[in-house]
């Protein structure tokens, strides 16, 4: 990971030092990735995911790689549901999001952006125990 985002994550923890941890962040050989050997951690981020929002579509598909990392990233790259990009330059050295605005229904944007792809909500469980029937 380059200097200026391990100086974003240690101003980070240095603001909720109770919520944010820097070894989550770390594999457990001690290393900062952002490959397919990434931590859950860092694949959540919203540092991570607003880097590498969109950066697939720059390459063949299964091919992206971070070149000053030397990383191969994985091939489906990550989704966001409470920002959208709103500008990107074309050598993508500025990138500027904005914040969605709350679902109209009353759904969470993170329901909101799967419903928008497609995914169906879930149904309720099955209820156990006895069928009853209705005698009239």
């Amino acid at each position: 990971m380059t200097f200026k985002k391990k100086n974003t994550t240690n101003m980070i923890i240095g603001i909720w030092p109770e919520e944010v941890k820097e070894r989550d962040f770390f594999t457990p050989r001690g290393e900062y990735r952002v490959d397919d050997q990434a931590t859950d951690t860092m694949k959540n981020s919203l540092m991570y995911k607003m880097s590498y929002y969109n950066y697939n579509s720059l390459f063949p598909a299964g091919q992206a790689q971070d070149r000053v990392r030397g990383s191969k990233l994985p091939a489906e790259g990550p989704e966001l549901s409470t920002v959208e990009e709103a500008f990107t330059s074309e050598n993508w050295i500025i990138r500027i999001y904005k914040v969605k605005k709350p679902d109209n229904l009353g759904r969470t944007l993170q329901e909101a952006t799967s419903f928008g792809k497609g995914n169906k909500r879930k149904k309720a469980g099955k209820r156990k125990g006895p069928r009853v029937l209705r005698v009239e």
